[in-house]
């Protein structure tokens, strides 16, 4: 007895056919659809599904099989258990079930039952119909400007009138091409386009020569800040006050310890004469003919962070500079000395005021 035949004959005349302890098929009416990506036109079918709760046995599967192969009930129901039996074998085993016409049955990976429809139509109204193919017909509009269309057509008629008298004059008619807006346009593109080819090539190379001219033989980049040169890296004006009322508080506390005039008093230093400020009100430190040395304070990978501490910088009193060499942003100062010791103690000065450890360009060059 075969029991997926069952199965499939049951499904053209019933919405539902309940296989006793395996589960039901069930199908639901669809209308004629057109597959625009395969070019066809699919008739109404039932599409089928397949429930694994429907587990109850509402004994149309045996009495149709009872009744088509003339045995008894308990006969009937009988091979029904065993081709259940059989199926969950076979899908413990991750095997699929093939029933002929009807589908698959396989379990997947969480253990459950899926079913893949094998395509046929169990509609009964529309069974025998076949798939139509079809293909879209594609029309072809041309569009032509007025002034296009005009000399088509003068181009037509001055043809044509050619044509008329070479006829009657026997002399072979010759053929008059007719020039249209489209073809104009084409002819007009075909001959830009060279030039719209030499104007690219002649902004790269100018680009690529702007890009290289900027950068040394040792692939170094320098940025710097505008520079001041009236206020080159020397202590603001708060501080230079602060130092002069100092000493001029530690000469009056001498003064009147000892009881001595301040002027007069042999111990007391010779009166300072101000200096002339500047125009920005600092001390004019600035010696041109001095050797310079750039101390870098802080490297910084990035553009944003390095303009940042170059701000810094520039707000502490410092004229800042930085300096790409390589991937690094370098920001450090410019610093005029005579002996090294000045550029140790600018070094230790940067270093405390900013948290770092500052070193000149050479001694970072050497270190790389």
């Amino acid at each position: 007895m075969d029991v997926g035949k069952a199965i499939r004959e049951l499904l053209f005349e019933h919405p539902s056919v309940i296989v006793p302890g395996l589960g039901g098929f069930t199908s639901t009416p669809e209308t004629a659809t057109v597959d625009y990506v395969q070019g066809a036109v699919l008739p109404p079918s039932k599409k089928l599904a397949f429930n694994p709760n429907l587990v109850i046995n509402d004994g149309m599967l045996v009495h149709h099989l009872q009744q088509s192969n003339v045995i008894t009930f308990q006969e009937a129901g009988d091979a029904v258990t065993r081709y259940v039996d059989n199926v969950k074998q076979a899908l413990e085993r991750r095997e699929i079930v093939d029933i002929p016409q009807v589908g698959r049955l396989y379990r997947d990976y969480e253990q459950k039952i899926r079913f893949m429809p094998e395509g046929t139509n169990f509609n009964a109204d529309s069974f025998g119909l076949p798939t139509v193919s079809f293909s879209p017909i594609t029309r072809e509009r041309k569009t032509e400007t007025a002034s296009g269309g005009a000399i088509a057509a003068s181009g037509g008629a001055a043809s044509t009138l050619t044509a008329k008298a070479n006829t009657e004059s026997g002399a072979p008619v010759p053929d008059i091409p007719s020039a249209t807006g489209s073809q104009a346009t084409r002819n007009w593109a075909q001959g830009l386009m060279p030039w719209l080819v030499l104007l690219s090539a002649v902004v790269l190379a100018t680009s690529i020569y702007l890009i290289f001219s900027n950068t040394g033989n040792t692939g170094t980049t320098v940025e710097t800040l505008p520079v001041d040169k009236e206020r080159l890296n020397v202590k603001p004006k708060v501080e230079q006050d602060a130092t002069a009322a100092t000493e001029d508080a530690s000469i009056e506390n001498t003064a009147g310890e000892t009881g001595q005039d301040p002027a007069n008093s042999p111990a007391s230093a010779p009166p300072v004469q101000p200096k002339a400020e500047s125009k920005n009100g600092e001390d004019d430190k600035y010696v041109p003919n001095k050797r310079t040395v750039f101390i870098v304070v802080h490297s910084f990978g990035v553009r944003s962070n390095a303009t940042n501490f170059a701000q810094s910088l520039s707000e502490a009193g410092y004229a800042p500079e930085t300096r790409k060499v390589g991937k690094l942003f370098r920001v450090g100062v410019t610093f005029p000395y005579d002996t090294q010791q000045e550029v140790e103690d600018m070094k230790n000065e940067l270093g405390k005021k900013f948290d770092a450890k500052p070193k000149t360009a050479e001694e970072l060059d050497e270190m790389n």
